[in-house]
Parts: C-alpha cells; sequence; structure tokens
C-alpha cells in the first residue's frame, strides 16, 4: 500500500457550553480542529486530528499541522503508511519536535493499518482490556452555583469522575474547592486542575487550606520542578499534565515519584506511537494513567477510546468523550459515551471517517 495524496483540513469546534474557562484566566468559545486525511493506492482513506484548547495552552497551536504538512507531506507520499515505525522515523528526521502536529499523521497511519487488517485498533495493538473506560467531566470555571449544578447535569447522565477547575484567584480557588468536593457521592472523584495557573506560594496555600478534603491536585504550577516544591509541601495526591512531554519526563517521574497519576494527552507526547510507549513504561512502573488530548472532535476521541481500551483498567484512571464538547464534528462514526463510559468501536482501524460535510475545503492538498 502506498500514499497517494495527504489533504489538510480545518474547521471551527465551538463549545457546547458557551465559553471554556481554565487556569489563569484562560477562555475559549471555539477551537480550530486540523485534520489529516490521507489516501492510497489500495483505496483505503484513513484520518487523525489535533486540535488544541486555544493558541496560548500548550506549545502548540492551529497552524502547526499545515505548517508542517508543507514540509513532511511530500516525503511521505509513497511510503507505505502501515510501515507506521517508519513514517515516524521519517517525520522525526524531516522535523525536530512539533510533536502535536504529527500525531495528526501518525493516528491517520493507525488508521490504515487497522483497516488493511479489517481489525480494529485496539485489536493491532494486542487486544482490548477495558471494555468501557470510565470519564470524567470539566466543570469550568463558573460560579459556584452553577458549577454545582453542572456537577449535578453530569451525574445524572453518568459520569462519577470531576475535573474542577480552578487556576486563578487562589482565594476564590480555596472557597471553589471546599464547595465542591464535599458534595461529592460514594465512589465519585474530584479533580482540583489549576492547568498550570498558580504560582508556587500560591499553590501551597491552597493545597493546606484544603488538606482535610479527598481529592487530586492537578498540575498547579507551570514547570515540573515547581509541581514538584509544591507536592514536598502538601499531602495531597498530585496529578502531572501539561508538563508531560514525552519519556524523559515519564523516567523522572518515576525517579521522584513526583506524582500518584498521570495525564498522557497524546498530542502533547508527539501521537499514539509515543504516547502508548510512554504509557507502558508509566503502568510498568504501577504509576496510573488518564488517556486525553488537548482538545477534539469524533476523531480524536476515536484515537483516545482505543487508547484507553488497550490501558489495564486497575491502571486507568479516567478519559474523556471530547467529541461531546463540541456542537460541531469533525468525524462520523467513532466511539459510544454512555452510561460515564467510553466504548472504543469495533470498526477496522479508528472506526471513524472524516466528516467532509463539516471539514469542507481543504487548506493544503498533496498528490503524488
Amino acid at each position: 500500500m502506498k500514499i497517494t495524496r495527504i489533504r489538510i483540513f480545518q474547521t471551527d469546534l465551538p463549545y457546547v457550553g458557551g465559553e471554556y474557562v481554565w487556569g489563569a484566566g484562560n477562555a475559549i468559545n471555539v477551537a480550530q480542529a486540523s485534520v489529516v486525511v490521507i489516501d492510497t493506492d489500495a483505496g483505503l482513506q484513513g484520518c487523525g486530528e489535533f486540535t488544541p484548547c486555544g493558541e496560548n495552552y500548550m506549545v502548540a497551536h492551529s497552524e502547526g499541522v499545515p505548517a508542517l504538512a508543507r514540509l513532511i507531506a511530500p516525503h511521505l507520499l509513497g511510503e507505505d503508511p502501515c510501515n507506521v515505525a517508519r513514517i515516524e522515523q521519517v517525520m522525526d528526521h524531516l522535523v525536530q519536535g512539533h510533536g502535536y502536529a504529527k500525531s495528526a499523521f501518525d493516528a491517520a497511519c493507525w488508521d490504515l493499518l487497522g483497516q488493511s487488517l479489517n481489525a480494529p485498533l485496539w485489536a493491532v495493538w494486542g487486544g482490548k482490556l477495558t471494555d468501557g473506560a470510565p470519564m470524567y467531566r470539566v466543570a469550568p470555571q463558573k460560579g459556584t452555583s452553577e458549577t454545582i449544578a453542572e456537577m449535578e447535569g453530569y451525574r445524572a447522565q453518568g459520569y462519577r469522575q470531576f475535573q474542577i477547575k480552578v487556576g486563578g484567584d487562589w482565594a476564590a480557588d480555596i472557597d471553589r474547592i471546599r464547595s465542591t468536593v464535599p458534595l461529592l457521592k460514594p465512589g465519585e472523584k474530584a479533580m482540583a486542575d489549576a492547568n498550570q495557573g498558580w504560582r508556587v506560594d500560591n499553590a501551597i496555600r491552597v493545597a493546606r487550606a484544603t488538606h482535610d478534603l479527598d481529592y487530586i491536585l492537578e498540575q498547579p504550577c507551570r514547570t515540573y520542578a515547581e509541581c514538584l516544591q509544591v507536592r514536598a509541601r502538601t499531602d495531597l495526591p498530585m496529578k502531572l499534565d501539561e508538563c508531560v512531554t514525552g519519556m524523559a519526563v515519564a523516567q523522572q517521574i518515576v525517579a521522584d515519584r513526583a506524582a500518584e497519576l498521570v495525564c498522557l494527552k497524546i498530542s502533547n507526547l508527539g501521537g499514539l506511537s509515543k504516547a502508548r510507549r510512554v504509557r507502558d513504561y508509566l503502568v510498568e512502573n504501577r504509576i496510573p494513567v488518564v488517556a486525553e488530548d488537548t482538545w477534539g472532535g469524533e476523531i480524536t476521541s476515536a484515537a483516545l477510546a482505543h487508547f484507553a481500551a488497550t490501558t489495564p483498567p486497575e491502571y486507568l484512571h479516567n478519559t474523556t468523550d471530547l467529541m461531546n464538547y463540541n456542537t460541531r464534528s469533525t468525524g462520523i462514526g467513532g466511539p459510544e459515551a454512555r452510561d460515564g463510559k467510553l466504548y472504543a468501536t469495533n470498526t477496522p482501524g479508528l472506526g471513524v471517517a472524516a466528516d467532509f460535510d463539516s471539514l469542507g475545503t481543504p487548506v493544503e492538498e498533496f498528490v503524488q
């Protein structure tokens, strides 16, 4: 099988809740998705997606995929997409870094490999370990009464894990945590996610003021070193997220025992190929993980579902249904969210097709 055409599409994904607010005063109403569609001489078509949560959330932006495509797509034409390791090697040789943009190409090739084998991606990766991954849902920064109402609504839909957004004014964040965490029902879990928003001193203040509550403190500060400094001053369980960018950080986390939980954003790690290696390393070292990405529609959610399904259940803390965060789609088909769990499809490959009606015309096209 050979790659004969690569197209890049972009579309806006409006947030279903209107405004999505997180740490340090950041907010978005719309995220811009980039979708890679790869056609082959075998008549198969694969797709992958990258969608940032705004332009300044991480070292990634919405124009990265088209820009990367102009550099790497001419070299991928004629390659066998089923040789995923070779594709990964070619991309990394041509351009250092920018793994977030490469992740969409990586996913599209995995999609094609699964289709060529007539097997869902979870089967290609060795089999399903988790049939129905537990999901969390985000409660963005709003008034306390609005947040509580949102949590009640999600609870009625079957969600049992909640991510409470903090990371702004530390005193208000203390009130926010103390007003929501005690309302958890038996068996429910909460993460107070600062999204890198606090200074070290303010993170310590929040941790001290809420130390009696049962919740997970998530990425309180921007850097790994700062989070480690906070960890030394609190006995709250800690989850690291945005600073987890690859195997080197994962190895440091294990060496320092720096977290009880690690969030694996597929694009932040450079794609499914690299994310699987990091996940397996952390699981081998008995650290649970979250299967996640920065944002996305049906295509990203499909990748997450297969990633979660191939994670041992005792080491999979949760995942999320990103496709339900938007009022517009990137794909047709994909995983099913039901009763608070995400189920990977049995359809070959990712099990999702690009929604061309939503995506419109390509912004870049490369033909052999």
